[in-house]
């Protein structure tokens, strides 16, 4: 009893990657079955019907007013979401610190912040440094 024909066969057998004594079971194959004619019926169209396809974007167009937005309204935003958050932290620490709650409470949230803030910060470090020599972050879909 012979194995299965897999789809993955159909393909290379239509790419013509497959080796001439695999290639001549599956012709075989062929000859007797009609499920695997219209399988490869199906292959054949999708096949023709992808070849006219293009990959290229073709609608991106980089624009002068791309650059004026990046450079602008970026570092004013950096600025803003800087000014927030050391004005909501030092809220948060000012309301935190004189709270009336128990010193092992504050002690123990304040570690539970301090160890997320710590891990949040390597990973936004580790990402910045891949950012740099990232091969592909010029790519655009």
């Amino acid at each position: 009893m012979t194995e299965p024909v897999s789809k993955e066969d159909l393909m290379r057998y239509m790419d013509g990657e497959m080796p001439p004594e695999q290639r001549a079971r599956l012709d075989a194959e062929l000859a007797r079955s009609t499920e695997l004619k219209r399988e490869l019926a199906i292959f054949r169209a999708m096949r023709t019907d992808f070849q006219g396809l293009s990959f290229d974007p073709g609608t991106y167009h980089k624009s002068v007013w791309d650059q004026v937005n990046a450079s602008v309204t970026r570092p004013i935003g950096w600025i803003l979401i800087t000014v927030g958050v050391i004005v909501w932290t030092a809220y948060g620490a000012y309301v935190f610190t004189t709270s009336p709650a128990n010193p092992w409470e504050k002690l123990a949230t304040g570690a539970i912040v301090i160890g997320i803030l710590t891990l949040l910060a390597s990973v936004i470090w580790d990402r910045y440094r891949e950012w740099g020599t990232d091969p592909y972050k010029d790519v655009h879909r």
